[in-house]
């Protein structure tokens, strides 16, 4: 567009040079400036031109020591990868998994159950004959030599010293529990509560526990009362254990002083991962009671479900994404948004971090990229996920910035409509995130290839020009069609739009030369165009600034071919007329179709 009649000057157009974060730049910004539409290269704004074309791991994670509440902890979300701009302070409405927060074991503290001999044993009560009844036989037994010994009984006696030393030892400690030689005071206190906390623990992070759990102190070795400073916990399964490795030990701190010993529990094990007792015959309760067999019996538990509508950011290595069919696109003034990766899961994650999907529902999972749109806003978009049209649960700020890649999953019934809102602007635009299909609003000619027409020879016509009071001349005029290109913003000081989102502008930018003296900006006015099946279209000003000019005609966002005639009569504000009447002359008009 430029002033009516004038020549041109320098100028510049669409958006500052200025960098952000905070926000778009201009991909040409800090380099050649777009032109408003009108405007000539190298025109000042405001003078008449042509118009611009417009983290799951794949190794189960090692839990933080300590009970997890809920949902296991999360890592702050993926920001911009070296060498991508800055992104938007926000706010973090949906959740990281995947990620492992590092362990921190307590110094000084045994790595697994320790070793010990059998509890539980007592006494024999009595001999092998029985107490009362009638004597097995009737006759006296011989009188013994007074010179042989009891040498069997003797042999015998050796062998049990001799093989089962330690297992005299235990019996004689009846059960005795020491710490450094202090006696252990109320050891059954101890391990009520110990049992209690190891069933908090174990609920917080969705173990499976039977009636067989419980907790154990443990001998040092088979030959002293003295006992480990933790306590043997379990059996207890978490989600993806190992049903041979089922104990948590629990670390007691004893109390101070030289009389009997107290132990105050920690509320958490040692190690968060449950380990194998290589030794049962060590571990002892006040009851007699020993540890089951292996697991006792408990299988390994299934991940808990996630609430309905669960979000959650990745990425998700156990999932394997495909890309969608056809189009997946959808551009703004600010931004384009393009669906690369969809996939369905029934369960994410390892360890404490596994989730299944609500009930009845699947997991979405689906990757996307994040680019600079069509240049004419500098404002960042706001991104959220909608199931069926409902509440909408935005995208963490962060993570939308130019050329990010974002992976996601949302839990939503199998048959649900799940799409990625993108408000950018004025538009508000979606992509299915279960086929990566645009939205029936989106715009059209955002996502097209090629928008840009070919080249189109100038053409000569002849015309006079009147005006009150002056001489009537003739004159040759050369009509030049600079640029024709399909757009929707046609440039940063342009408020039309077209008729609908399946609609373009097909702006014109245009010379008008009489005899070598040029006119500038031809009027929209000498303009129409022509659609294969005839229908005319009439040209319209867009540009609101009545000292400018701005030539565009509203067509269908798949055009491809018409034709431009150029004639008709038209007066200037100061009164100047020029008429072409009866002639014209016609511009083919070709752009791509892809």
């Amino acid at each position: 567009m430029t002033e009516r009649g004038d020549g041109r000057a320098p100028g510049n157009g669409a958006g500052n040079g200025a960098g952000w974060p905070g926000q778009w730049q201009n991909p040409q910004q800090g380099q050649q400036q777009s032109q408003q539409p009108g405007q000539q290269p190298g025109q000042q704004p405001g003078q008449q031109s042509g118009p611009s074309s417009p983290p799951w791991q794949g190794a189960p994670p090692t839990p933080q020591q300590g009970p997890q509440q809920g949902r296991p902890p999360v890592p702050p979300p993926s920001g911009p990868q070296p060498g991508q701009q800055a992104g938007w302070d926000g706010r973090y409405p949906t959740q990281q998994f995947g990620a492992v927060p590092p362990q921190h074991p307590q110094q000084g503290s045994p790595q697994g159950p320790q070793q010990g001999a059998p509890q539980g044993q007592q006494q024999p009560a009595g001999a092998w004959n029985p107490a009362g009844g009638p004597a097995p036989w009737s006759v006296q037994p011989r009188p013994r030599s007074k010179r042989k010994p009891l040498i069997i009984g003797a042999a015998a006696l050796l062998v049990v010293a001799l093989v089962a030393g330690g297992l005299w030892f235990f019996l004689l400690r009846g059960g005795d529990f020491t710490y450094a030689g202090r006696t252990v005071a109320e050891p059954e206190k101890v391990l009520d509560d110990a049992e209690g906390k190891f069933a908090s623990y174990a609920e917080s992070r969705g173990g499976a526990t039977n009636d067989d759990s419980a907790c154990w102190f443990s001998y040092r070795n088979a030959d002293t009362t003295d006992v480990q400073d933790d306590l043997v916990c379990g059996p207890v399964l978490f989600v993806d254990g190992d049903p041979s490795a089922a104990y948590l030990l629990f670390p007691m701190a004893p109390s101070d002083g030289d009389g009997d010993v107290t132990f105050d529990v920690s509320d958490e094990p040692t190690d968060p991962e449950p380990q194998a007792v290589t030794d049962p015959d060590l571990l002892a309760r006040p009851d007699g009671g020993g540890p089951p067999d292996g697991s006792g019996g408990l299988e390994v538990p299934q991940p808990p479900r996630a609430d309905a509508g669960f979000t959650a950011d990745g990425p998700f290595d156990d999932v394997d994404l495909s890309a969608p069919d056809g189009l997946a696109t959808l551009s703004g003034g600010s931004a384009r948004v393009t669906v690369t990766g969809l996939g369905e899961a029934d369960r994410i994650g390892t360890g404490d971090d596994a989730r299944r999907p609500a009930e009845g529902e699947v997991f979405r999972v689906f990757s996307y990229t994040v680019d600079r749109g069509e240049g004419y806003s500098n404002d960042a978009p706001s991104l959220s996920y909608t199931v069926d049209g409902g509440d909408e649960v935005d995208v963490d700020p962060s993570l939308v910035t130019p050329g990010a890649t974002v992976e996601g999953l949302i839990s939503a019934p199998e048959d649900a409509d799940v799409e990625l809102v993108v408000v950018d602007g004025e538009n508000t635009q979606t992509l299915s995130l279960v086929d990566g299909s645009p939205g029936a609003d989106n715009l059209q000619i955002t996502t097209r290839t090629s928008r840009t027409a070919d080249a189109i020879a100038p053409q000569q016509i002849p015309g006079v020009i009147s005006a009150p009071g002056r001489v009537t001349t003739p004159f040759t005029f050369t009509v030049t069609v600079q640029e024709a290109s399909l757009s929707w913003f046609a440039g940063t000081n342009v408020t039309a739009r077209p008729s609908g989102p399946d609609r373009a502008f097909l702006v014109i930018d245009t010379d008008l030369v009489a005899d070598g003296l040029s006119a500038g900006e031809a009027p929209s006015e000498y303009f129409t165009l022509t659609l294969p099946d005839g229908t005319v279209v009439p040209a319209q000003d867009i540009v609101p600034d009545p000292s400018l000019v701005g030539t565009a005609f509203d067509v269908p966002a798949d055009f491809t071919t018409g034709t431009i005639t150029f004639g008709g009569v038209f007066t200037y504000p100061d009164t100047a007329t020029v008429d072409f009447q009866p002639n014209t002359v016609s511009f083919a008009v070709s752009i791509p179709a892809d």
